[in-house]
């Protein structure tokens, strides 16, 4: 399978999972907030669009698209179900904002990840 293809799936199934988990969180019975809870929900999938365009631009590795996704996405997966469900902490007022900065998170790990293949990729091509 292609890795771009593999990429562009991922990033997909992964950039799901936060705005529908933080839909069914919210209260969507005030129609003046929907535009804001809207906004809020493209920021949680801007993280896989970052992905999808590098990947686009051929300047990044492929692989290295791959294993930011992963790492990115079950990171966000497992925080975005964990902040819904609370298998292991207890709800409290806070867990709106923390679903905001799960995106920021996986906006960190993307770009050291994409950084780091670049940087050996640089390096690599370099030492030939």
């Amino acid at each position: 399978m292609n890795l771009r293809r593999l990429t562009y799936g991922l990033a997909a199934v992964f950039a799901l999972i936060g705005p529908t988990l933080f839909l069914r969180n919210i209260n969507l019975s005030d129609w003046g907030m929907l535009l804001v809870e809207l906004g809020f929900a493209l920021w949680l999938i801007s993280p896989f669009v970052l992905i999808a365009l590098a990947v686009r631009s051929d300047r990044f590795s492929a692989t290295g698209a791959v294993i930011a996704t992963i790492f990115a996405g079950l990171f966000g997966a497992w925080f975005y179900t964990e902040l819904t469900f609370h298998f292991y902490t207890k709800s409290d007022a806070q867990d709106g904002i923390a679903m905001l900065f799960v995106a920021a998170y996986q906006h960190a790990i993307i770009i050291l990840t994409m950084g780091l293949f670049f940087f050996v990729g640089w390096f690599q091509a370099r030492r030939k």
